[in-house]
């Protein structure tokens, strides 16, 4: 399988962890669809950034920055809302690097 497939795949796994806790909480399709792409375009991202930390530590740095916007604009009178959603980018950041650099960048 080719390797942006496989991001694309990572990604949307994130993206639909991700997504759950928002289809619970509001009826409204927008969040729920703007937190998917996100994670897509977040993999790539994710999977193609070098920096000199290791693999999980760039994913969480770069979801942890990424994230933040749009948790302020998910839950914009909820402080509480906005730290549940940087730690679930937190946690979803580390594993998307951590398995992308195992399963998609180290394969012939």
């Amino acid at each position: 399988m080719h390797k942006l497939y496989k991001i694309l795949l990572l990604g949307l796994a994130a993206g639909i962890l991700n997504a759950i806790p928002l289809v619970f909480l509001s009826t409204v399709w927008q969040p729920v669809t703007a937190t998917v792409l996100h994670w897509l375009g977040l993999s790539i991202v994710i999977a193609y950034a070098r920096m000199p930390l290791e693999s999980w530590a760039t994913g969480m740095l770069i979801a942890a920055l990424t994230s933040l916007p749009l948790s302020i604009l998910l839950y914009p009178d909820s402080i509480p809302g906005v730290l549940q959603s940087l730690g679930i980018a937190l946690v979803l950041g580390g594993l998307l690097g951590f398995t992308s650099e195992r399963l998609v960048q180290n394969q012939p």
